[in-house]
């Protein structure tokens, strides 16, 4: 394997996210379900109980609401401190996880041993209270390391933009495998994937 793919548990206390400290101020409970991070700014896929009611408390000069999709909305605001360090060094923020007392979970991949190491500095020369922890253990139904690894790549590389950047073969030759593992360890992905979507939300 050419990649070496690592996924770490990232809990930061209280980030400087004016959407995550708008919804706690309001006390409505929220999900967020996709992240874009950016250096300077970062999309938030959130969805909110009781939306209609809801919607109107968050509107605010720092955040800007998107249309909504199925009581889920696109925000957008200032990166706090993870995300910009996350965009800073091209990792992936799969998962976010808000807890009720202020702190947030990030799960987060990335390819080079070393982006944990500047992760930790970037970190550090914020105040911000944070520990992390790698994610090693298999868990049932949710995707294998093999099949993240390949996400991560096919995403980064350009293979699901509208105008497709890269081939399988690309992927394959970044890999270090062949071309039809590829393709079947991207299929099983992506099934489990639309299969989960299509359970919660459909």
């Amino acid at each position: 394997m050419k990649n070496n793919l690592r996924e770490i548990s990232l809990v930061a206390d209280h980030p400087k996210c004016m959407i995550l400290n708008k919804l706690m101020e309001i006390n409505v409970q929220a999900r967020i379900f996709e992240l874009n991070a950016g250096i300077d700014t970062t999309n938030h896929l959130i969805g909110i109980n009781d939306y209609k009611n809801n919607i109107p408390k968050l509107k605010d000069d720092s955040i800007t609401i998107y249309k909504n999709i199925k009581d889920k909305t696109w925000m957008e605001s200032s990166s706090c401190e993870v995300c910009t360090a996350a965009a800073k060094l091209n990792a992936l923020i799969i998962n976010v996880k808000v807890f009720h007392d202020g702190k947030v979970q990030y799960k987060m991949l990335f390819q080079k041993q070393e982006i944990l190491k500047l992760l930790k500095e970037q970190l550090d020369s914020t105040d911000i209270k944070y520990s992390i922890s790698d994610i090693d253990q298999k868990i049932p139904n949710e995707l294998t390391l093999r099949q993240k690894e390949i996400l991560y790549i096919a995403f980064r590389m350009g293979y699901f933009d509208i105008t497709r950047k890269i081939k399988l073969e690309d992927i394959a030759n970044e890999v270090g495998i062949s071309k039809k593992s590829v393709q079947i360890t991207l299929r099983r992905a992506l099934n489990k994937i639309v299969l989960e979507y299509v359970f919660e939300n459909l």
